[in-house]
C-alpha cells in the first residue's frame, strides 16, 4: 500500500498522485510508462513524504522521505539529494493548496459544507482513538462522552455561542431496527452512515479509519458488539467496538 504522500521522480520532473489515489502504479499507468524492471533501472523513482504521526497537518520539513524501490535509475543515484529536495518542494506546494480548501478553527482543519441554512463541518484528521464503548450505543458510548466532555466542545462554545446547532443523530441500525433510537441535543458528534450517504463526497479521506455512529445490529438481533467504521481507503466495514478506533468529529453552524 502507497502512503500519502506518493509520486514518481522522472529525470526531469517530479510527478505527484492525485488525491485520493497514491498508487504509484496507477500513476505509472496513466503517465505511458510500464512498470517494470527494466524502467525502475532507467526511467523512475516510486517516492513517498509521510506525514510525522501520519498528521498531514504537520509541517512538510518534518515528514519522513521514503523511496520505495530496491534499484533506482544511475541519475538518481549519482545525486539523491537533489532529487529528495525536488520532491519535497513539490510536495510542500501541493499542500500548501491543499490546506487552504479547509477552515482552521479551534487547533483543527475542518471541511466545511453548506446544507441549505446550516454548515456542516467535519473535522479533517481524527480528534483521537478511543474504545467505542461497552456496547455498540452511542447515546451510552465512551466516544460521545468523550466529545460531549471535550475541550473542543468548550472552545466551539466560546467561539460560536448561539451559532452552534444541535446536532440530532438516527442510531437505526444497519439492519433498520430502532432499539437506540435518536441521540439528541450535543454541539459535537460521530457521523451516522446517513450522513455519510449524504454528505461522503464532500467528505475527504483521511489516513485513519473512523468509527461512525450507526451499529451494525442490535441486542432485538442478539449483537450489541459491532459498530460501523470507515476506513482510510474510504470502505465501510464493522467492527467491535472495544477495539480503539478513530474519533472523526462534526459540528454544525447557522449559515
Amino acid at each position: 500500500m502507497c502512503n500519502f504522500k506518493s509520486g514518481i521522480i522522472l529525470k526531469n520532473k517530479v510527478v505527484l498522485a492525485p488525491e485520493g489515489n497514491e498508487s504509484h502504479s496507477d500513476l505509472l499507468e496513466s503517465l505511458g510508462i510500464e512498470d517494470n524492471h527494466i524502467n525502475a533501472t532507467k526511467t523512475f523513482v516510486r517516492a513517498e513524504l509521510i506525514p510525522k504521526n501520519n498528521d498531514k497537518m504537520t509541517d512538510v520539513k518534518e515528514w519522513r522521505y521514503k523511496v520505495d524501490q530496491d534499484i533506482v535509475p544511475d541519475w538518481y543515484e549519482k545525486d539523491p539529494e537533489r532529487y529528495e529536495k525536488e520532491f519535497r518542494d513539490a510536495v510542500e506546494k501541493y499542500m500548501e493548496d491543499w490546506r487552504k480548501k479547509f477552515k482552521y478553527i479551534c487547533g483543527y482543519y475542518w471541511t466545511s459544507v453548506q446544507d441549505g441554512d446550516r454548515t456542516y463541518y467535519f473535522m479533517n484528521s481524527i480528534l483521537k482513538k478511543s474504545e467505542f464503548g461497552k456496547t455498540n450505543n452511542y447515546a451510552e458510548s465512551y466516544v460521545r462522552k468523550e466529545l460531549v466532555n471535550s475541550e473542543l466542545a468548550e472552545s466551539l462554545k466560546k467561539e460560536f455561542g448561539d451559532k452552534l446547532l444541535p446536532i440530532s443523530l438516527d442510531l437505526t441500525s444497519m439492519d433498520g431496527f430502532k432499539d437506540y433510537d435518536m441521540v439528541e441535543g450535543d454541539i459535537l458528534a460521530i457521523t451516522n452512515i446517513q450522513l455519510l450517504m449524504k454528505f461522503g463526497e464532500s467528505i475527504p479521506l483521511i489516513d485513519n479509519w473512523y468509527w461512525l455512529a450507526t451499529p451494525n445490529q442490535t441486542p432485538k438481533r442478539g449483537d450489541a458488539r459491532c459498530v460501523q467504521f470507515v476506513n482510510s481507503c474510504g470502505y465501510v466495514c464493522y467492527n467491535v467496538c472495544g477495539y480503539d478506533g478513530g474519533v472523526r468529529p462534526f459540528f454544525i453552524l447557522k449559515s
